[in-house]
């Protein structure tokens, strides 16, 4: 019926949300959220946990670093524990509260992921050259205020 709008589809664009860098690299975000097979928050814990190994972190350092709701943290650290990738322990400083500590299980799954994602992170950005990939890499950095160093680093 003509002067009728219709209503969006699933696969409908609106396009003038793509003048907006944040909706874009949203967009990117979703994909290669999609395409892993990966829990990004689980991944995001284990790697803050293993990098800040022998130290141990309780839930709240994790919530803040990653910012985490609280409530979310526990129901992801519950599944991590029962699948044995990180492990509660009672904190030397305050014997009531808990720290977290990545196991040799959580470990092997950091790496096993740490593959997969360079793999989905190279098709991701298959159309981009490497000095493009590097200042768009730059750039976001720059945007959330971190060293632009770590560009040089993936």
């Amino acid at each position: 019926m003509p002067g009728v709008p219709t209503q969006p589809t699933a696969t409908t664009e609106v396009q003038s949300l793509y003048r907006w860098p944040t909706y874009v690299l949203g967009r990117l975000h979703q994909d290669f959220h999609r395409r892993i097979g990966s829990n990004l928050r689980e991944h995001w814990i284990l790697t803050v946990l293993d990098e800040h190994e022998p130290l141990t972190l309780s839930q709240q350092d994790v919530c803040n670093a990653l910012d985490i709701d609280r409530s979310e943290m526990v129901r992801i650290i519950d599944r991590l524990e029962a699948d044995g990738r990180v492990e509660r322990v009672r904190s030397a400083e305050d014997r009531r509260r808990y720290a977290l500590r990545i196991t040799d299980v959580g470990r092997a799954q950091l790496a096993a992921t740490l593959q997969e994602f360079a793999e989905v992170n190279a098709q991701t950005f298959a159309r981009l050259t490497p000095d493009e990939l590097r200042s768009l890499h730059r750039l976001a950095l720059k945007a959330v205020g971190a060293s632009e160093t770590f560009a040089d680093h993936g």
